[in-house]
């Protein structure tokens, strides 16, 4: 039979390399009739499994023996339109954005195979399975991608249901399959009115559940692949936020797609600019402008993988490794932001020297940016020979500073909330042994903004308790014309909370 004849090492072949075989080429045509797949460039899935039309050559109907008929049971219909909303929904936000979604679309109709389904009840022939396995297997590439290069992202898992034509019912498994997006922004990112459903509902659409807090259809819930895919889902080290959205007849007819897919894709804008931070293609051509960092990477620095992968995962900079003895040489010039990681302070403090330091102060006296991770918050304050005196910061408990490593529980403050983005206030973060920053009340330097504070400790190694709660966290301050952040923790390393490095790296940036 033909899915026997081909394999699924030779369709993995054929689907994702280049360089193909004449043979090869046959088969990636041949897979392409019965799964539609494309990468993308934005933290964005979409995924259709029931809206194809296709046979699969030799494959019998399913019969859905020993299984339940309707609800999540048996059903062997196709959702009609869907298959085509995905392509227009793709077309869409690939108009707003400048860059395409990722897809995975099943163009086999799910009487022969059912991509919603765990793989013992999705088909009945194991002439099936390539098709469902290449479906999956590209699904789990490309969210584990999406996690690697954007810290999160989103799936919208596209069905059709004949309950209520005019209504769309949202499936999330009762909010299980958002949980990152639910403990970074809070309850009201599901629930309130800057909810995914709540900016559809202000399209003029009938959703379900509304009010959005009440519990989701029974039926609709959402499936196999929202639970699988869904944030902290089977797919390990993936942080993806997962809805399925049922629609109703009324909006995936002929005549209406164009409609749905238009307000779906500016509906997915306004979500993306408030929780994933995609910058739409008219405001990317207007900030083409790279932010230049340097990443100071010498004596004293610890492995800095988390931090570039961070990095790595922004369009809007560009970045440098730089050694303390180009820094005295004057390298700084040709950047922007320079970054001092974790590791040790005096480590850095005293690879830079006294020249260094001195370049690192002129640097940000000049108007430049000034971001310290962990180690590099040492550096910036004013208690140690080798600081920098560039944040109005002492450190308690120096005596203790190997303190331990763990989460720690961390109250942002107003300005910090706003800031971030995040709607809760309470975030649990990565500690590893970083400073526990005071007021220094240092008369030369202006006080810093606390955004974040300690409401936890870690107190190992002889460390006492009571000290680290109420100290600062995450704090920013100004140094003549330029700016200075620092995180004690480290949010690069803590799922979730990776975008906070580069939104501190806008605003050192920023022409003030």
């Amino acid at each position: 039979m033909f899915f026997c004849s081909i394999g699924l090492s030779l369709l993995s072949i054929a689907i994702f390399h280049p360089l193909l075989s004449a043979q090869d080429k046959a088969a990636k045509t041949a897979i392409n009739e019965y799964v539609f797949i494309q990468r993308g460039e934005i933290p964005i899935i979409l995924s259709a499994p029931h809206g194809g039309t296709s046979e699969l050559p030799g494959v019998p109907e399913r019969k859905g023996e020993g299984m339940k008929t309707g609800g999540a049971g048996f059903f062997a219909g196709r959702d009609s339109g869907t298959e085509e909303l995905a392509h227009a929904v793709s077309a869409e936000i690939e108009k707003r954005f400048g860059k395409k979604p990722y897809m995975v679309v099943s163009r086999t109709h799910r009487k022969y195979l059912d991509p919603n389904r765990p793989p013992e009840i999705a088909y009945e022939d194991e002439d099936a399975k390539p098709a469902y396995d290449l479906y999956h297997g590209t699904l789990t590439e490309y969210c584990k991608e999406v996690t690697k290069k954007h810290r999160t992202g989103m799936l919208l898992d596209l069905h059709g249901q004949g309950a209520k034509r005019d209504t769309v019912f949202r499936g999330t498994r009762n909010g299980t399959t958002i949980k990152h997006l639910r403990d970074t922004f809070g309850e009201e990112a599901f629930t309130g009115p800057r909810s995914l459903f709540s900016m559809l509902d202000q399209r003029g659409w009938l959703v379900h559940p509304k009010p959005f807090s009440e519990k989701e259809e029974s039926g609709f819930t959402g499936g196999h692949i929202v639970g699988t895919y869904g944030t902290y889902g089977s797919i390990s080290g993936t942080v993806i936020d997962a809805y399925q959205l049922e629609f109703g007849a009324e909006y995936r007819v002929e005549g209406q797609r164009s409609k749905t897919a238009t307000q779906l894709a500016d509906a997915v804008v306004e979500y993306t600019n408030m929780y994933l931070k995609v910058t739409p293609a008219k405001k990317a051509a207007a900030t083409a402008k790279k932010i230049r960092v340097a990443v100071f990477l010498d004596k004293g620095v610890s492995p800095i993988e988390k931090l570039i992968d961070v990095l790595e995962s922004s369009d809007k900079l560009e970045f440098k490794y730089l050694k303390a003895e180009e820094i005295r040489a004057g390298a700084l010039s040709n950047f922007d932001v320079l970054i001092h990681p974790g590791g040790t302070g005096g480590g850095q403090g005293k690879a830079l020297g006294d020249d260094g330091r001195e370049k690192v102060r002129q640097f940000v006296r000049d108007g430049k940016g000034l971001l310290r991770i962990c180690a590099g918050a040492y550096l910036a304050t004013c208690d140690y020979s080798w600081s920098l005196n560039l944040l109005d910061a002492k450190v308690l408990d120096r005596a203790h500073w190997n303190r331990g490593n763990g989460y720690v529980p961390m109250s942002l403050s107003p300005v910090g909330q706003e800031f971030f983005g995040a709607v809760k206030p309470l975030q649990d973060i990565h500690y590893r042994q970083g400073p526990l920053l005071a007021p220094a009340n240092n008369p030369d330097i202006p006080d810093y903004e606390e955004l974040g504070k300690y409401v936890g400790e870690v107190a190992e190694n002889g460390a006492p308790t009571g000290v680290m709660p109420g100290t600062t966290a995450i704090a920013r301050g100004t140094f003549e014309k330029g700016r200075v952040f620092c995180f004690s923790p480290h949010p690069e390393k803590t799922v979730g909370l990776e975008k906070y490095v580069l939104e501190a790296i806008d605003w050192l940036s920023e022409e003030h």
